[in-house]
């Protein structure tokens, strides 16, 4: 499925609360742990040993964690303890009966404390059939590479291995941040029933619709 050499197999079931024990009286998350996953598998270990490819000071080690769900649906705040939990990047290929998806955070460490992670935003493929995946791990002169072309390969805007993976991200949220503002005054003008406010919330919505255009234009478009 993802083309990774045997070496770097290291399939290893994880008891869940392995995970939430670490937060204490967070009982709403405990229960999210318990109600959507089956079992989490540390499935691969990419690192210098197992895929021949160099680290780097912000990218030691890649882990990728098999999850079976008992629904088609995961919590982002599991995935977020699970990051935090583990000071490495984390692939997960999220799996419900003959479907998969895979997720992965774009993370740094505290600069404060580098034994903690700093979680920023996740990246998702779409729902498909498990022979369907098709995705290039192993692409990269060194584990930071592999990890930042991971990213790329998620994030729903074109972009190319020049393209900075840390501004491709800003501008990314930049056009979510767009979106949502649309959304918004497109349901403040349904729900308007002044006349005039309604020509006002209209001229924002299509200003914001015009920079949405203007940067899909300069990012290549959605895919």
């Amino acid at each position: 499925m993802l083309n990774i050499p045997d070496k770097a197999l290291y399939n290893r079931r994880i008891p869940k609360n392995k995970f939430y024990q670490q937060i204490g009286t967070d009982t709403k998350l405990e229960k999210k742990f318990t109600d959507e996953i089956e079992r989490i598998t540390w499935k691969y270990k990419l690192s210098k040993d197992t895929v021949n490819l160099g680290p780097t000071e912000d990218v030691e080690e890649i882990q990728i964690f098999e999850i079976s769900l008992k629904e088609k649906y995961i919590s982002q705040e599991i995935l977020e303890n699970i990051d935090r939990a583990i000071p490495y990047p984390i692939i997960y290929i999220l799996r419900y009966d003959d479907n998969v998806k895979l997720a992965i955070a774009y993370k740094e460490r505290n600069k404060i404390d580098e034994n903690k992670m700093v979680v920023h935003s996740y990246y998702q493929s779409d729902w498909i059939k498990e022979d369907e995946l098709k995705i290039d791990i192993l692409k990269g002169l060194d584990l930071k590479d592999v990890y930042d072309n991971i990213i790329r390969q998620l994030l729903p805007i074109e972009s190319t291995p020049e393209d900075d993976i840390e501004e491709l991200i800003e501008l990314n949220q930049i056009r979510e941040q767009l979106e949502k503002e649309i959304s918004k005054l497109e349901g403040k003008i349904k729900r308007e029933k002044q006349f005039n406010k309604k020509v006002d919330l209209n001229i924002q919505l299509q200003k914001k619709k015009k920079e949405l255009k203007e940067l899909r234009n300069n990012l290549g478009g959605p895919r």
